[in-house]
This record gives structure tokens, sequence and C-alpha cells, in this order.
């Protein structure tokens, strides 16, 4: 991995401070280095080391790191905006219970073929306004009527894609 980005996104994900960070003390470091102590001549100079494990623990299955995407990233560049770009108005759902049933609906026949994560959901349904989907998504939460799958994206709760709890013991790897 040498994309900085991916490098940046491997230590937010995977990384816990007091297991993967690791501290070497008096290790021999370059005389370049402007923060080490100034040493007499022929002295080899000495500083800490760090080390960052973010790799992927044993056992743990690599779909729960898959890197998401965000709504609307790739049509949002502030560039546009800078030069004068608005977007259309989004359609208003209504802010009732009929029209969230009616939006929640929708989001059902959408992930009953297939999971689909939130960005994908905000992406289909982006002719909307955010709090439209948010309500229509947040009903759905409170009927019980969604879960995920084991890659943590939205699907109907019970269904063949839904990833099965922990029962009561069992030993949950992190």
């Amino acid at each position: 991995m040498f994309d900085p980005t991916d490098v940046e996104w491997a230590i937010a994900t995977r990384v816990q401070g007091d297991k993967d960070v690791i501290i070497i003390p008096g290790a021999r470091a370059k005389p370049l280095d402007p923060s080490l102590p100034v040493t007499p001549p022929g002295v080899v100079p000495t500083g800490a080391k760090v080390g960052i494990d973010a790799t992927i623990g044993e056992g743990i299955p690599p779909e729960r790191f898959e890197r998401i995407a965000y709504a609307y990233a790739e049509r949002a560049k502030i560039a546009d905006y800078v030069k004068g770009k608005a977007d259309a108005a989004p359609k208003a759902a209504g802010h009732d219970e009929k029209h969230a049933a009616q939006l929640a609906g929708r989001i059902l026949k959408l992930i009953e073929a297939e999971p689909k994560y939130y960005q994908e959901i905000a992406e289909h349904f982006g002719e909307y306004e955010f709090q439209a989907v948010a309500r229509a998504l947040g009903k759905l939460h409170a009927d019980e009527k969604l879960w995920q799958d084991a890659r943590g994206r939205i699907c109907l709760k019970g269904s063949r894609f839904a990833a099965k709890p922990p029962k009561p013991g069992d030993e949950v790897t992190q």
C-alpha cells in the first residue's frame, strides 16, 4: 500500500491505539533528524521509532473493512460551487407519515433484491430531500424491518442476506 489516502484509511479503520501502536525507544536514528538532541561527532544518535499495525486481524472477515463511498461525492466538487454551480431543488416528499411510508416502501423494494449501503440508497433516491430519505429509513428501523448483511450493507431483516446475530455465549472476534 503506497497511496497516502489508502494508508490513512487503513489507520483510521483498523488501528486500536492501545494494541496496534508500538513505540521503540533508543533506536538508531539518522543524524539529519532535526528533532534529535545534538550529539558529539562520531556518536550515533538514537531516538524513538513508532510502528503502526494497520493490518486486518486474523479471523476477521476482510469484508468488514471494505471501503465505503460517500453519497454524492462524485457530484459535489467545491470548485464547481465556487464558480456558481447551483443544485436543482430536491423533491420534497412531505413531512407526514403517509409520504414517509410510501418512500419506505420504495426503499424496501430496492433492497429486496440486493443489500445496499446507505450511500447507494441516498444516490438512488437523490431526487428527494435528505430528510425525506432519512425519515423513511427511520420508519423502517422503527418498524424493525431493516438489518445488515455481513459487509454492513442495509438489507431486510430475516432475508437470505441478513447477517446472523451472535447467540448468547458466542465469542465475538474484534
